[in-house]
């Protein structure tokens, strides 16, 4: 028994030794490397005292401090409530591989800063902080001590924390490999004049393939707003430099309420390359609602941007924009413009824009649902596909649906696009223009004078074999206006629009110039004068303060000739045919002619799509069903297209109407068209012959025979009187006993 009291008084003493060497006595060593800090002790002294590896865990209370780290460690917060006025956790750059996890922060001062990390292998994890000026916010560090040196930080992983009523930001980081992933943000509201808000902005740039992953999803931000500039729901940047990048995720990420008074966007999303090539990129599940620049004048709104940019890339990438849900953008104050997604590829990258939903959009000026641009600069064979997405609900004085340039090749396909009212408004437009040039060479000397450049660029629009071409195809789109719209606007003469449906039109096709299109498109009166033109490029350069008005004018006069003539040979050069056969206008008479627009060209549209309905069977007994199927596989010459079903247009809508019969118990149904057909089954519940209507715009006529009768009464056969059934049986009798008395006589 003495040897086991020794025992427990020597280890009473081991225990006691560390603790001891603490400044508070509250703070204990629970075990080998974890230290306990508890209500009323300081945090800052468990750190101080801690050795570099170590777990604290601070329990459950308020604690006042600002906290440094400056070794590796692990705190945990178990219900802890830290209040702080400047940083509740700076972390520095020599406690790599340290984590905060389980606090509750609250910052008393508006520029004050949740959690900083300036090292690298570091996790912040499901924190809660409130107030300040950045809830997390993870960047390298700078000294000039020896000549300028930043100090880069690596693998920082920020999940799950919840951040709200920052004046600038919820979560900020710079750094290599960042993963930000299922972290909530709200209310950054940034009142400083030229102050950015944003929820999440996140730039991971890498320089070798270890350093090249950028993973940001499922975050949700909301009420992000900045008083005098511009706020951003969600902003992610990745670049490679030197080498591939090899991991960029950022699905399950949304973005809701975003206002600012100059440019407010969802979610924007940059990617570029250098010397490198880009992996195939997934830009996916993605959902932005409520974005609005209130009523403030000459401002941008924006659902969701996807910039991805290469150079010095030699193979061609691809990004595909996908499943993303876009709805409810406001721009209301004057001169103010919505665009819902905007994807644009530079250099080497191939956009695929697919199966996305974009609606009610509202803006005083212009409004565009998805934008598209894609500029090969090396080669001009860009491509873009913008394909079985639904566009709707866009309202302002000049709106565009789907709007495509590329310096190659568009495709725009499969889309449901309605509800998009006005005389001004356009569903598709599309312009691919491709260069094909033989020894096209510029060189133009540093000292050159301005009309020096103007004469060698003249000289080689005027010596050069070259061409303007590129594809554009419009396939199987279903398009419905109110009759004043146009439904497809075109550029080059190698467009081909075929197996769409496109009904209640002003304009069905428009074959417009590649001047009226540029100038339109930026915004510019497609008439006005070179002169005026030549003016207002000159006068927006930079640059451009430093001459008189008369230096700029004389500028114009000068340009204004070149222009001239480089408009007058794309419009020469992209003169010629569009393919407009095989669509569905609603009409099986010949479309006229007026809806046809040839600015630039010709619009051949013959033979066009009629509508059809059949029965199969045709006669069938009460009680049976005969399959009813309308199409518009046959065009109005009499050809079958039903092998090239697959292209056709899906969606809204087709209505089958009945006299006799029912569908599912209702004398008319209203379908979608499936790839160009529709298909219901009409229930003989009645007598008679039945005929079917199809309407679409147009009708189309079948018949059904009924048979077993005239008439029907609550489901059971009645037949009809023919008199009274005795006085025939009586009849009967009487015959029967004349015929016996003549055999007997």
């Amino acid at each position: 028994m003495k040897h086991f009291y020794l025992f427990l008084f020597i280890l009473f003493f081991i225990c006691l030794n560390p603790i001891s060497a603490m400044d508070n006595n509250d703070t204990v060593l629970a075990e080998s490397g974890q230290i306990i800090v508890s209500d009323g002790s300081s945090i800052q002294s468990a750190i101080d005292n801690a050795t570099a590896g170590s777990t604290i865990m601070v329990e459950s209370g308020e604690y006042s401090e600002d906290l440094v780290i400056d070794k590796e460690l692990s705190i945990i917060g178990q219900n802890a409530v830290l209040k702080s006025e400047n940083v509740a956790f700076m972390i520095l750059p020599t406690a790599n591989n340290t984590s905060i996890s389980g606090f509750s922060i609250i910052l008393s001062n508006e520029n004050a800063t949740g959690i900083l990390v300036n090292a690298s292998d570091c996790k912040i994890e499901k924190n809660t902080i409130s107030g300040g000026k950045i809830g997390i916010l993870a960047e390298p560090t700078i000294s000039n001590s020896s000549g300028l040196e930043i100090s880069v930080i690596r693998n920082i992983e920020i999940i799950e924390n919840s951040i709200s009523d920052a004046s600038e930001a919820g979560i900020s980081v710079m750094a290599f490999n960042p993963v930000v992933s299922r972290n909530n943000v709200t209310n950054i509201k940034n009142k400083k004049e030229n102050g950015t808000a944003s929820g999440i902005l996140v730039n991971g740039t890498g320089l070798d393939s270890e350093d090249l992953k950028v993973i940001v999803t499922d975050n949700h931000v909301s009420n992000i707003e900045s008083a005098n500039a511009s706020a951003y729901g969600i902003d992610i940047r990745g670049a490679a430099v030197f080498d591939n990048l090899t991991d960029f995720d950022v699905g399950g990420n949304a973005a809701e309420n975003v206002m600012a008074p100059v440019e407010a966007y969802g979610i924007n999303i940059d990617v570029f390359a250098l010397d490198s090539t880009l992996p195939t990129l997934e830009i996916c599940d993605l959902n932005v609602s409520n974005i609005s620049s209130g009523s403030y004048e000459n401002a941008s709104v924006t659902g969701i941007r996807v910039a991805i940019t290469t150079i010095g890339q030699n193979e061609s990438s691809d990004t595909f924009i996908h499943d993303i849900n876009v709805n409810d953008l406001d721009a209301s104050g004057a001169n103010s413009a919505v665009t819902g997604m905007k994807a644009s590829g530079v250099g080497c990258a191939d956009i695929h824009v697919l199966n996305n939903n974009v609606s009610k959009i509202k803006a005083s000026s212009s409004a565009i649902g998805i934008s598209g641009e894609a500029i090969d600069y090396n080669s001009f064979k860009a491509f873009i596909e913008v394909s079985e997405n639904n566009v709707t609900d866009i309202n302002s004085p000049k709106s565009r649906a789907i709007n495509v340039m590329a310096l190659g090749n568009v495709a725009i396909n499969k889309n449901l696009v309605y509800d998009i009212p006005g005389e001004n408004s356009t569903f598709i437009t599309g312009v691919p223009l491709s260069i094909n040039m033989d020894d096209f060479n510029i060189t133009i000397p540093s000292n050159a004078s301005i009309e020096e450049i103007f004469d060698i660029i003249e000289s080689v629009f005027n010596s050069t074999n070259y061409t303007i071409n590129g594809n554009f195809t419009a396939v199987g789109n279903n398009l419905e206006g109110t009759g004043s719209e146009t439904a497809f606007a075109v550029v080059m003469q190698t467009s081909t629009i075929n197996y769409n449906r496109a009904v209640n039109f002003k304009n069905n096709v428009v074959k417009d110039s590649t001047k009226r299109f540029l100038l339109d498109s930026y915004g510019i009166d497609p008439d006005i004068s070179m002169e005026e033109l030549a003016y207002l490029l000159a006068k927006s350069q930079p640059g451009a303060e430093n001459y008189t008005e008369e230096e700029l004018r004389n500028m114009s006069e000068e340009m204004a000739p070149f222009l001239e003539k480089m408009f007058g040979n794309m419009d020469r050069l992209t003169s010629g045919d569009v393919d407009a056969r095989f669509n569905w206008w609603g009409t099986n008479s010949k479309p006229p002619e007026s809806a046809f627009k040839n600015n630039n060209g010709t619009v051949i549209y013959d033979p066009w799509l009629v509508l059809h309905v059949r029965s199969n069977p045709s006669v069938i007994d009460y009680g049976e069903y005969s399959r009813i199927t309308a199409d518009v596989y046959t065009d109005s010459s009499g050809a079958d297209h039903s092998l090239n079903a697959s292209q056709f247009f899906s969606g809204p809508r087709v209505t089958l109407l009945t006299d006799k019969g029912s569908f599912n118990g209702q004398k008319s149904v209203t379908l979608d068209w499936v790839n160009g057909q529709a298909v219901a089954y009409l229930y003989g519940d009645e007598y008679g012959l039945a005929t079917v209507t199809a309407f679409d715009y147009d009708k189309a006529f079948t018949t059904v025979l009924i048979r077993g009768g005239e008439d029907l009464n609550d489901g059971e056969v009645t037949l009809k009187p023919t008199g009274n059934p005795l006085l025939l049986l009586f009849s009967v009798l009487m015959l029967f006993a004349s015929v016996c008395g003549y055999k007997r006589r």
